[in-house]
């Protein structure tokens, strides 16, 4: 393997010799290829070893003009490619998340003032909730009295209806109150992540002596 390299070598020291003594427009590139016994060839051609087992494209000089790869190299480079593309539009979208953040809530002030408006959103929902539960209460009683004349539960179909149209709404109301309770937590969860984010983001912006948001 040895003395293989040593011929390597020395074929390639008198093809650059040959060359060196030639007009400029007779030079032509030189391959060095590797080949499937770990041994280098030069030639003048781009032959098989170079597209199977890889190698260099030279210029006249010595100069490596471009390197020829393998197919697991270039499908190992390709993908290095796809990733640092992928991590160079993840870069963006942030930028453009953050350009967008910084528009909408420039300080802490605004952010708490969207914050407040979000709760009072839900928090009228509660209350109509509420409103309309105390209005369903009323007819729940009224049912009741109504029920009272027959002792024995065999009310009237209107009566029955109204009960049982009476006992949905209540449900309904009381899961609408549970479900807006959740979305309170939900909204709190959100401006504090928001907050968490935004913090760095306003204190680089004040560092930098930036008021608005970089375009």
């Amino acid at each position: 393997m040895q003395s293989q390299a040593v011929r390597s070598r020395a074929s390639w020291a008198v093809w650059a010799a040959l060359c060196a003594c030639l007009p400029a427009e007779a030079q032509a590139t030189v391959f060095l290829c590797h080949d499937g016994r770990g041994g280098t060839v030069t030639t003048d051609h781009l032959g098989s070893d170079c597209l199977q087992y890889g190698g260099k494209e030279l210029n006249p000089d010595g100069s490596v003009r471009r390197l020829i790869l393998t197919q697991q190299q270039q499908a190992q480079q390709e993908q290095a490619q796809q990733r640092e593309q992928a991590e160079r539009d993840r870069q963006l979208r942030r930028q453009r998340e953050e350009r967008a953040l910084l528009a909408r809530y420039p300080d802490e002030a605004s952010l708490q003032s969207a914050h407040a408006a979000d709760l009072h959103s839900v928090q009228a929902l509660i209350d109509a909730a509420r409103q309309r539960l105390k209005v369903l209460e009323r007819e729940r009683h009224d049912n009741a009295l109504d029920a009272q004349f027959y002792p024995n539960g065999n009310y009237p179909a209107d009566l029955r209806s109204r009960m049982q149209i009476n006992q949905t709404q209540r449900a309904e109301e009381q899961q609408m109150i549970i479900a807006q309770q959740r979305e309170i937590l939900r909204v709190d969860q959100r401006y504090q992540e928001l907050l968490a984010r935004l913090r760095p983001l306003w204190a680089r912006q004040r560092a930098t002596g930036d008021d608005a948001p970089a375009k």
